[in-house]
């Protein structure tokens, strides 16, 4: 099985991105992930540098794409989809870190018993107008699942459209009768369980999470 981790890393590393992506890197080396993998760097909005390649040169198996920011974080994991064909691609924003060894595996792990749809590491049950998602960051499935969702993202107000609306990754995916699971580390939950793992997305001190984001560290948001 081929995998692609891909991380998003904006602007050359302007406007904290630069420290977001040295948390994300120290994550990646204290927690092995369990199994052989390519991690791709997207440079979003700005060239491959060489103070990029200096900065990620302690990641075997280490490539880059440019990227023009187009769709932001949303924009930069469809357009390495397209270009990266594999049987598991999983998806980091800036922001995201590592939270255990072996956690690629147990990733891995989880697709096998339940074959190619959409997983993800934290998810949101929805309130208001936002529906149930999977959260966009720390998600994973294969690029020619992902490369089927039928809506090119190339701005900024379509972002929260492709996370969370009516016509989301997570509904269209339900839409395809296919289930939607949200991984933990010692269990898979669907949507109406999201919410009972011990130690989920914002339950004491969450450490049933493979990985985590800004919203996963307090001060506490309880917002997607």
């Amino acid at each position: 099985m081929r995998v692609i981790c891909v991380y998003v890393y904006p602007l050359n590393g302007n406007h904290g991105y630069l420290e977001m992506a040295m948390r994300f890197l120290t994550s990646y080396h204290e927690y092995p992930a369990g199994m052989d993998h390519e991690l791709l760097v997207v440079c979003n909005g700005a060239p491959i540098t060489d103070e990029t390649r200096f900065l990620f040169d302690s990641v075997p198996n280490c490539r880059y794409l440019a990227h023009d920011n187009s769709g932001q974080d949303i924009g930069a994991y469809q357009a390495a989809a397209r270009v990266n064909p594999c049987d598991l691609m999983v998806f980091f924003g800036a922001n995201a870190y590592i939270r255990g060894p072996g956690w690629l595996a147990r990733m891995a792990q989880a697709r096998e018993r339940h074959g190619d749809t959409l997983y993800g590491t934290t998810a949101n049950r929805g309130f208001g107008h936002v529906q149930p998602h999977i959260r966009t960051t720390g998600f994973f499935l294969s690029t020619a699942l992902f490369n089927e969702y039928p809506f090119q993202i190339t701005r900024l107000d379509q972002r929260y459209n492709f996370e969370h609306s009516q016509a989301s990754l997570t509904s269209w995916i339900k839409g395809r009768k296919l289930i939607p699971w949200l991984v933990h580390w010692d269990r898979e939950l669907q949507e109406r369980n999201w919410d009972d793992g011990p130690g989920g997305y914002h339950q004491g001190d969450q450490f049933n999470l493979l990985c985590g984001d800004r919203l996963t560290m307090p001060p506490y948001h309880y917002c997607s």
